[in-house]
């Protein structure tokens, strides 16, 4: 739009350097331009703080109402490695994060991995992967603004396992040397880790990237995956203005 506006400008005004009567123009539009998107990005963003005993307790947002600090839900699905399971796996996420305090939540989730290859170098064979965990954490903390979400879990711990098999070909049979064959060797305690980041394009339902990583002695297993975020933050519509809220706060 500017660039036609001093095209449009140039024409009608013969632009040139020194043409005041020009740049006085130009001038205007640009104030004109950035006072009405500061005014836009205010409304946008303009939001009521409702609080309790001195402490926000819910949000009055795009005319909804919103809790503060309420617990969420993540779905990811992805792509994982490992230095001892697969190089490659497709994998499934889902957790479940409850409000301890202030910006800290507890986790509880699972994670499923899939892989599977056919490798026909130097010898044929079928390789097979799967592997499940259920993890812990009691400390995750939550930064969350009007249009972003940050998630850290430092460390917490997983448990679980599953098998790798590997069934190789001679002259187009299976072999039935079991030597070949690695399976259920991957059970046990880990430690995991995660960081995620989501856009909201509603208060309470975003999304963005996920990326994990479990580790245990010289096993690791990392990951990267396209997230949903859900937050029972809704509370219900705004149906009287923000004055009736803030006097009465404990009514939604």
């Amino acid at each position: 739009m500017l660039i036609v506006y001093l095209l449009c400008v140039q024409k009608k005004l013969k632009f040139h350097w020194n043409n005041k009567r020009c740049w006085l123009r130009i001038g205007i539009f640009v104030l004109q331009f950035q006072f009405a998107f500061v005014f836009f990005a205010q409304q946008e963003h303009k939001v009521d703080t409702i609080f309790i005993d001195s402490v926000p307790k819910k949000i009055l947002y795009d005319n909804k109402i919103y809790k503060l600090n309420a617990g969420f839900a993540t779905l990811g699905t992805g792509y994982f490695t490992s230095n001892t399971l697969h190089r490659f796996m497709n994998g499934l996420s889902l957790n479940f994060n409850f409000h301890a305090f202030r910006e800290c939540y507890i986790q509880i989730g699972l994670t499923r991995l899939k892989g599977r290859e056919t490798i026909v170098y130097p010898n044929k064979k079928d390789l097979v992967v799967s592997y499940f965990n259920f993890y812990f954490s009691p400390f995750v903390i939550k930064s969350e603004g009007l249009k972003f979400v940050f998630i850290l879990n430092p460390i917490g711990v997983t448990y679980g396992g599953g098998y790798k098999d590997e069934t190789f070909y001679v002259n187009g049979k299976i072999t039935t040397d079991s030597s070949y064959t690695i399976q259920n060797n991957y059970f046990g305690m880990n430690y995991y880790s995660s960081i995620q980041g989501y856009y909201k394009f509603k208060y309470d339902l975003g999304m963005g990237c996920d990326v994990y990583a479990e580790y245990r002695e010289q096993s690791m297993i990392v990951g990267i995956k396209i997230s949903f975020y859900f937050s029972t933050a809704f509370k219900g519509n705004q149906t009287k203005p923000g004055w009736y809220y803030k006097k009465n706060p404990t009514k939604n």
